[in-house]
């Protein structure tokens, strides 16, 4: 059974980057794996003002949703550029929503898949979090540059929660192909488990892989950034980390790995709630 990967992408009012679907085609042909492109045409609800006013709102309604519409247009004209050449096949799954109900219908959507391909940025991460709560499947996030390179090495991001536990689970498509994995825990953030992270190592090793132990410390950093410049100093192609440990009004108030991540991911990064 191939696994099947899904790209939403945005039409209003923000499209998507091209860079997103060169990424999300990369990363499915690199694993053997289906991929579908989901484009929204956003209906606009009509508005009936009260008194009157200086807005042509029908004109403005109007106006959105073909914002919307020659945006997909866009989008569909690239995934077939990106395609043409290389035999891949990309599934288009366009369809019709009102706002503000975009986001929600894409979670539905990506319920259907085995993960989806997000843009990690500001603009990216309200979508972002609904997929991540609303689909129970889990993210793979991109930096906004493009990133072409095998998944060869992956870090994990282990605290012990039973999210970590979770996203190393989902992301087993890519670590059977993985010739690498580190498992990267910070020390002195919270405590961690040693006898349980020397059994999760001990595990993976049995498993067949090559397994880097990474014990660091934060030194006053962020947990964010000491666990992504790890990833990268050892030249890790995928970073897995849990997403919202916390509750998410915790996270929303005092930050945290997963919403630092949703906006700027500076390597691959699958999460998983």
């Amino acid at each position: 059974m191939k696994p099947q990967f899904h790209l939403p992408l945005s039409t209003y009012p923000d499209p998507s980057s091209f860079t997103i679907i060169d990424n999300a085609i990369d990363l499915a042909q690199q694993n053997d794996a289906d991929l579908v492109a989901s484009i929204p045409q956003v209906r606009i609800p009509q508005v009936h003002q009260p008194f009157p006013t200086f807005i042509d709102v029908d004109t403005w309604r109007e106006q959105a949703e073909g914002y919307s519409r020659d945006s997909g247009t866009s989008l569909r004209a690239h995934v077939a550029d990106a395609v043409s050449e290389t035999g891949f096949e990309v599934r288009i799954h366009g369809f019709e929503v009102r706002e503000p109900f975009v986001y929600e219908r894409l979670s539905e959507i990506a319920k259907c898949y085995d993960l989806s391909i997000v843009e990690a940025s500001e603009l990216s991460r309200q979508l972002s979090e609904t997929l991540l709560f609303g689909s129970g499947r889990p993210l793979v996030l991109f930096p906004a540059t493009s990133v072409y390179s095998r998944v060869d090495t992956i870090a994990v991001a282990w605290d012990g929660s039973a999210t970590a536990a979770r996203a190393l689970s989902c992301a087993r498509v890519f670590i059977e192909r993985a010739i690498k994995v580190q498992v990267i825990s910070i020390t002195d953030d919270k405590e961690i488990d040693v006898a349980n992270r020397a059994l999760l190592i001990s595990s993976l090793k049995h498993a067949g892989l090559d397994v880097e132990d990474v014990a660091i410390q934060a030194g006053g950093e962020t947990a964010t950034a000491v666990i992504q410049s790890a990833a990268l100093e050892r030249k890790a192609d995928l970073l897995v980390a849990g997403g919202f440990g916390h509750s998410r009004l915790r996270e929303f108030i005092l930050g945290g790995v997963t919403r630092a991540l949703l906006v700027k991911a500076e390597l691959p990064v699958l999460l998983a709630h």
